[in-house]
């Protein structure tokens, strides 16, 4: 037998998402009361703990939902293009959408990072940061192999994390700059081009 998913039940776990989202960036984990999202999502809190257990297990669901998804749709955007600069700006371009699309997400992300940890659930935000590490040093290195590019593929991996990082955070608290693929593009020549100029000094 065939168990489906209701539209209504599917319709509750969304707005309990979109409501926790929106009051996690706003507020902060611990400043928002399960009370809060129930009335938000207009839902009941037996409805809340059905779908999710608990306000820590939201929570955590939110963060490693999106990281997941992020990871599946960045490991696919580093397969197109046709050199390793091309991957690299593909790969910038798709995450800069995927922040567009859920600012809010974004931005409880930023507060949880910053947040003292003794008010929120124990998440390792270094490890997720260091994966996405990985799959630009991974596009890196390759292109170092085929002489595409020049430097040391750690150090140019976290050099264009931490300045996605910045204008990401830009654009979650004042709307810009635009997240686009000219954008990603500047990054990623300003990184590579600078980094490769460096490598010999």
């Amino acid at each position: 037998m065939i168990q489906r998913t209701s539209s209504h039940a599917i319709s509750a776990r969304d707005s309990i998402r979109k409501a926790a989202i929106r009051l996690f960036s706003e507020k902060g984990y611990s400043a928002t009361s399960t009370r809060e999202i129930c009335e938000r999502a207009k839902v009941t809190k037996p409805t809340l703990y059905y779908h999710f257990g608990s306000k820590e297990q939201l929570y955590r669901d939110l963060i490693f939902d999106e990281s997941s998804e992020c990871k599946r749709e960045l490991a696919r955007a580093a397969t197109r293009g046709k050199n390793a600069r091309e991957r690299l700006v593909e790969v910038l371009t798709v995450d800069f959408a995927l922040t567009r699309r859920e600012p809010e997400l974004t931005q409880m992300m930023f507060r949880s990072l910053f947040s003292p940890k003794k008010e929120m659930p124990s998440i390792d935000f270094i490890e997720i940061g260091m994966e996405w590490a990985d799959l630009l040093e991974v596009i890196i290195r390759e292109g170092v192999k085929n002489r595409e590019l020049e430097g040391k593929p750690r150090e140019i991996a976290e050099s264009i994390l931490g300045i996605h990082l910045i204008y990401t955070m830009a654009y979650v608290i004042v709307g810009k700059p635009d997240l686009n693929r000219a954008l990603a593009r500047r990054i990623i020549d300003l990184v590579v081009d600078g980094c490769g100029n460096q490598s010999g000094k």
